[in-house]
């Protein structure tokens, strides 16, 4: 019976650690859309004749090309769109969208940070396309097969940008062509 019972709490601590990882990938998703949402609607800074003001200004046409370590940089406040501020410029709209969800991130994800690339088919540069990346902190799968004091042997996910990813952070990617 004592066996039996150990069988069950076990497998009730891996449903649980399961349904965090899901809940995570959950509300990545959920953030990537509403970014995606965002872009979307305000896609006038996404043409060909603004690539050369989006690669000047990258925050104001959707651009933060960070890895994990610099992806929580928040762009400069652009003081529009709130109650008695003039109302925002689709470049300061882009900027103030950016900076919301990076707050955001950071607030709902552990370790949450975001990024947003160009989207390029060999030289050339999709004007109007975006990769968003959704960055967090996922626990260890094998936390408790660890040394007593030694930290866990976390899994790097490829799918992270930049040449060596941090281990433990997960990446959800998302295209978006408004």
């Amino acid at each position: 019976m004592a066996i039996g019972l150990l069988g069950v709490a076990g497998l009730q601590l891996a449903s649980v650690r399961y349904q965090q990882t899901s809940t995570l990938r959950t509300q990545a998703l959920q953030h990537a859309d509403f970014l995606i949402e965002k872009i979307r609607v305000n896609n006038s800074n996404l043409l060909s004749s603004n690539l050369a003001a989006a690669l000047a200004a990258p925050e104001t046409a959707y651009l933060a090309e960070d890895e994990y370590e610099d992806a929580n940089t928040l762009p400069d406040d652009p003081s529009c769109g709130l109650a008695a501020q003039a109302a925002c410029t689709p470049a300061q709209a882009a900027q103030r969208d950016l900076r919301e969800w990076r707050q955001t991130l950071e607030r709902e994800l552990p370790g949450g940070r975001g990024s947003i690339f160009r989207v390029a088919d060999g030289a050339t540069v999709q004007p109007n396309a975006r990769l968003v990346v959704v960055m967090w902190r996922e626990k260890a799968e094998l936390v408790t097969d660890n040394a007593a004091g030694a930290d866990a042997d976390e899994v790097v996910d490829e799918t992270c940008p930049g040449d060596d990813p941090p281990p433990g952070i997960r990446c959800l990617n998302l295209w978006v062509s408004p």
